[in-house]
C-alpha cells in the first residue's frame, strides 16, 4: 500500500512507479544499489534490464532518502535486489495465453569456492490485446552477474540488456492515438565489498545506455522522434564501526549525455558528499542522522539533511519517526520538449520537500501491523500546467504542494491460532492521501493526480502441500478518474523440480485507464510450467 503502479498496456511494457502521492518522476529506481532512473524522462524508469527469475527482493522505501541515495528520492526508493549464485543450476519456463502471448525464458548457473555466475534470458510476445489498436509488444531480455570472492571481500559484475518494440496505444495523446515504441537498455555496472577489521569500502561504478525511438501518427503522416541518452557515474562509500556506533561517508560523480532528434543535445553533472551516522543508545533505541551535500553544473551546491529514530516499545512493538529534506531535478524533456501542445521550460529551477513521518511496527508469530503518518511540504514543484485560456501544457515550477496521509496495513498468519491448513495468510492494507496545490486557478496534468483512496488485499490458500493459489485485490479511487476494482488469482502446482501453473488477470472484466488515455486489458488468462535442476 502506498506505491502507485501506473501501467500503459500489461506484463512490463510501460509503468510509472508513484509512492505516497509523488509523480513517476520523484521515485527513485534502483538496481542492486545502482541508480538507473533515466534523465530523458522518467517514463523509462522502469524498463529494467533484469528478468522476473533475477529478482531475489524488491526493497521499498516510503519517504525521502536524499541523505542517503540523492536527488529523485522524494517519494521514495525502489530497489531491485538480483540473486545471487550458492550453486550450479539449469532452468527455464514456457508459458501461453489469450491475446497471442507466450513467455519463453531459461536461466543457468555455475558456482565454485571464488567465482560464480549466473545467466537467463528470456522473451515475452503478444499479438495485442484490442483488435485493430497497437497494442502488441516483443520484449527481449539477457542478464549477466558473476561475483569473485577473495577471502571476506566481494567483487561483483552485472550487465543486463533489454529491447522493447510496442504498439503504443494512447499512450500519450488521445487526439493522435496511433503511436508506436521501441526502447533499447544496457546497464553495466561493478561493485567491490573490501573488508578490514571495523571499516567496510564499497566502490562502485557504473553505465547506463538508454535509446528510445517513438512515432506518432498526426493526419497520416508518422513524425519519429530519436533520442539517446548516457550515464556514467562513480561512487565509494565507506563504513566505520567504532563504540560510538556505525558512520558512513562517500561521494559521488556522475555524468549524463543526451543526443536527441527533438530535445537537442545536452549534457549536466553531478557531484556530491554524504555522512550518516547510526547511534546504539541500547538495543532498544536507534538514532541516524545524515546530511548530504549536492553540486549540479546548472544549479550549484544545495545541502539535503534529515534525521530518524526508532524505540522498541515493548517486545514486537515499535515506534519511529524520520524528518529530512529532499529534492529531484527536471528531466531533459520537462526542459527542452516543445510541441503545440507540449512546451518545455530550460528555466526550471529543482523542487525541494521537507517530509515528517511518524507511525508503528508491530510483529508476534502470528501479526504483523503497521500505522504510520506523514506530511510533505513541497516547493517550486515542476508540473506541466495551464492557465485559463491556454490550450498548451507549460512545464513550470508551480509553487508549493502540500500532502497529508496515512497507512495502515494488516497480514494474518492463521495456522499460528487455528489447525487450519487451507488457509496460509490474510492481508490487507490501506492508504489515504490528501494534496493541496499553492498556485490556484492553473490547472495541472501530475501534481494532483493521485490515488485519494488505495486499498490492496491479498489471500493465500495451500489446498493440498503441492497446490497453492494466490488472490489479490485492489481498489483505487483517483482525483482524476474513476474508481475501480481489479482481482487477479494465480493457482501453482508444484512436483520436484518442476511447477505448474495458470493465472488470471483482471478476473472480472473491469474497465479502467491507470495512465494517461490507454485502456487496461480484460480478464488475460495464461498457463505454463516451469523448473529449475541443481
Amino acid at each position: 500500500s502506498g506505491v502507485d503502479v501506473r501501467q500503459r498496456g500489461a506484463h512490463g511494457v510501460q509503468a510509472d512507479v508513484g509512492i505516497r502521492g509523488g509523480s513517476y518522476e520523484q521515485t527513485l529506481i534502483m538496481v542492486d544499489g545502482v541508480n538507473i532512473s533515466d534523465p530523458q524522462t522518467g517514463h523509462h524508469n522502469m524498463d529494467l534490464p533484469v528478468n522476473l527469475n533475477d529478482i531475489e527482493r524488491i526493497e521499498i522505501v516510503k519517504g525521502p532518502a536524499a541523505r542517503i541515495y540523492g536527488p529523485n528520492a522524494v517519494g521514495g526508493v525502489i530497489n531491485i535486489i538480483t540473486r545471487d549464485v550458492n550453486s550450479n543450476s539449469f532452468g527455464g519456463h514456457g508459458a501461453y495465453g489469450e491475446y497471442g502471448y507466450y513467455d519463453i525464458g531459461a536461466q543457468a548457473a555455475l558456482s565454485s569456492d571464488k567465482v560464480s555466475g549466473r545467466l537467463s534470458a528470456n522473451q515475452r510476445y503478444s499479438s495485442g490485446y484490442l483488435e485493430g489498436k497497437d497494442t502488441d509488444f516483443d520484449i527481449k531480455t539477457i542478464n549477466y552477474k558473476g561475483i569473485l570472492k577473495n577471502g571476506s571481500n566481494k567483487f561483483r559484475l552485472g550487465m543486463g540488456f533489454t529491447d522493447k518494440d510496442f504498439g503504443a496505444y494512447k499512450f500519450y495523446s488521445d487526439t493522435f492515438p496511433d503511436q508506436r515504441e521501441k526502447t533499447e537498455t544496457f546497464l553495466l555496472y561493478s561493485t567491490a565489498e573490501i573488508k578490514m577489521a571495523d571499516v567496510e569500502v564499497v566502490p562502485r561504478i557504473h553505465w547506463r545506455h538508454h535509446k528510445d525511438e517513438f512515432k506518432i501518427n498526426i493526419n497520416g503522416v508518422w513524425n519519429l522522434n530519436d533520442h539517446r541518452t548516457g550515464v556514467f557515474g562513480a561512487q565509494v562509500n565507506t563504513l566505520i564501526t567504532s563504540g560510538l556506533g556505525v558512520t558512513s561517508i562517500g561521494g559521488e560523480a556522475e555524468l549524463e549525455d543526451m543526443e536527441s532528434s527533438s530535445l537537442g543535445d545536452h549534457n549536466r553533472g553531478r557531484q556530491s558528499i554524504f555522512v550518516e551516522h547510526r547511534l546504539y543508545p541500547s538495543d532498544k533505541l536507534t538514532i541516524g542522522m545524515g546530511a548530504s551535500a549536492v553540486h549540479y553544473s546548472s544549479w550549484g551546491w544545495e545541502c539535503w539533511p534529515g534525521a530518524d529514530m526508532s524505540i522498541e516499545l515493548t517486545d514486537g512493538l515499535t515506534w519511529f519517526t524520520s524528518f529530512e529534506k529532499s529534492f529531484r531535478v527536471p528531466t531533459y524533456t520537462e526542459l527542452y520538449y516543445f510541441t503545440p501542445a507540449n512546451q518545455g521550460n530550460p528555466d526550471l529551477k529543482p523542487e525541494k520537500a521537507w517530509t515528517g513521518e511518524t507511525g508503528l511496527r508491530w510483529f508476534t508469530d502470528g501479526v504483523t501491523a503497521d500505522f504510520s503518518l506523514f506530511y510533505r511540504d513541497s516547493e517550486d514543484v515542476i508540473d506541466w500546467s495551464r492557465r485559463p485560456g491556454e490550450t498548451a501544457w507549460q512545464a513550470r515550477n508551480i509553487a508549493t504542494v502540500r500532502t497529508k496521509g496515512g497507512e495502515v496495513g494488516v497480514t494474518f498468519y492463521p495456522q499460528s491460532f487455528f489447525n487450519t491448513k487451507q488457509l496460509s495468510s490474510l492481508g490487507i492494507a490501506y492508504t489515504y492521501l490528501d494534496s493541496d496545490r499553492g498556485t490556484q486557478g492553473m490547472e495541472s496534468k501530475y501534481a494532483l493526480d493521485y490515488l485519494r483512496h488505495q486499498v490492496n488485499g491479498s489471500v493465500v490458500f495451500t489446498w493440498l502441500s503441492s497446490l497453492k493459489q494466490v488472490i489479490k485485490a485492489r481498489y483505487g479511487k483517483r482525483m482524476v478518474g474513476d474508481n475501480y476494482t481489479v482481482v487477479d488469482t494465480r493457482l501453482t502446482y508444484t512436483l520436484s523440480n518442476y511447477e505448474l501453473f495458470l493465472e488470471a488477470t483482471n478476473l472480472f472484466n473491469e474497465n479502467y485507464v491507470e495512465s494517461g488515455f490507454t485502456p487496461m486489458p480484460d480478464r488475460w488468462i495464461i498457463g505454463g510450467v516451469k523448473f529449475n535442476w541443481e
